[in-house]
């Protein structure tokens, strides 16, 4: 089964997702709680015109208590009331501990948030007859005839946890366990959480638990860094998938890059992210969002880097390293190395998606030249650190990766 590339929905990205050239670069959108909640109208008529796979991330961990709480968003306390109408006025001023779900409560705020996911296709249509024109001047051939289609899969409410034992965990299960029932299992996708000290191996344990018939989840490892990962952090996640494919689970990491794409030739189903931002996310700080830097995605070496200090690198690697993709050809004179200055935010945001699509093609197509052409690129930062700040050590973290996923494949 082909490697699953999700977006997270965002406003601003809306030309990039109604771009017809970039059709093939992704496969379906999260969108996240918050907005489909405050925007209603706004992301629901882009998100229904829009006639792709799409699910609504209910985002429950940002109601769970932490040390120090900045102010909400409007759109997080529309969020809150959608769990819990009666969280106006109280949340966040009080924290909100597991007493207050466990006491009875919990079933019906997993109902509220099924609800609205299911009535979104038909209610959240306010504003469809702009985004179908929009669609209409962006070359797409909107569908004006069919009603809008539900969520392709129902999210539960989720809290981040640590375990099996953990408390939260058993309310997570339950709000599972609910709406498989309502929906049946295969109309589910559960989102597994975890807090930033708990093992990735964690999910392996918590997969167990789920309710038979389950064949999807997404796995959210919070703070989880791409490029700080270790060795045991792969076999993490390959222990992960080879429990999820004994009970017949298909696993997609929510917040991932490069090596999330690179893990799909052991296992991993795919990956979701931002355009150019969001590859990872702590679940403890749902409120720390907001627009992604100006950042040039560097293919060769698999990695954003601040444009200004992105130039230098670019002009400075072979020349046959240098993207090839159409933002990129298009600003290359005479074999000289593009000049990032010119590039937009929707021009940096348009060369990242075609080259992680690249990416996934190259890795479904043969993981080995990939691994191999890791550590080429490995070796040459280890021995040739660029000006930029990329250097030797992100030279160690490509050898980590290749070592780590090569290992996996040959056991």
């Amino acid at each position: 089964m082909s490697f699953e590339h999700w977006l997270s929905y965002s406003h601003t990205d809306q030309a990039l997702l109604v771009d017809e050239t970039l059709d093939a670069a992704w496969d379906g959108l999260v969108v996240p709680g918050t907005l489909a909640a405050y925007y209603f109208e706004g992301t629901g008529g882009f998100v229904l015109a829009r006639r792709r796979p799409y699910i609504i991330d209910p985002r429950t961990p940002l109601l769970q208590p932490i040390e120090q709480r900045t102010d909400p968003k409007v759109s997080q306390l529309e969020l809150a009331k959608i769990h819990a109408p009666e969280l106006e006025g109280i949340w966040p001023d009080v924290e909100i501990d597991i007493a207050y779900w466990q006491d009875e409560r919990w079933p019906a705020v997993v109902g509220r948030v099924l609800d609205f996911q299911e009535r979104y296709a038909s209610s959240a249509t306010g504003k469809i007859a702009k985004y179908q024109q929009l669609l209409t001047e962006a070359g797409q051939t909107p569908d004006l005839e069919s009603d809008p289609e539900p969520p392709v899969r129902f999210v539960p409410p989720y809290f981040a946890v640590d375990g099996r034992s953990d408390p939260w965990w058993a309310l997570t299960r339950e709000a599972i366990e609910i709406a498989a029932e309502r929906f049946t299992s295969r109309a589910v996708y559960p989102v597994l959480a975890l807090g930033p000290s708990a093992p990735i191996a964690t999910f392996a344990d918590l997969l167990q638990e789920l309710p038979a018939g389950i064949d999807t989840v997404f796995c959210w490892r919070g703070s989880w860094q791409e490029q700080n990962a270790s060795e045991v952090d792969v076999a993490g996640w390959v222990t992960t998938i080879r429990v999820a494919n004994e009970r017949g689970i298909r696993v997609l990491n929510l917040y991932g890059g490069y090596l999330s794409v690179l893990m799909g030739a052991v296992g991993l189903a795919g990956v979701n992210h931002g355009i150019g931002y969001s590859e990872a996310r702590d679940v403890a700080r749902l409120s720390e969002t907001g627009a992604p830097p100006a950042r040039y995605y560097v293919p060769a070496f698999r990695r954003f880097v601040p444009r200004a200090q992105a130039q230098p690198i670019i002009d400075g690697m072979p020349q046959d390293w240098r993207c090839r993709c159409a933002v990129c050809e298009g600003r290359s004179a005479s074999g000289a190395p593009p000049l990032l200055q010119s590039y937009t935010a929707e021009d940096l945001k348009r060369h990242f998606l075609l080259c992680r699509s690249a990416e996934i093609d190259r890795v479904q197509a043969d993981a080995d030249a990939e691994i191999a052409d890791l550590r080429v690129k490995a070796r040459w930062l280890i021995d040739n650190p660029p000006r930029g700040g990329l250097g030797r050590g992100f030279g160690g973290t490509l050898h980590t990766w290749a070592t780590a996923v090569e290992a996996v494949k040959e056991a």
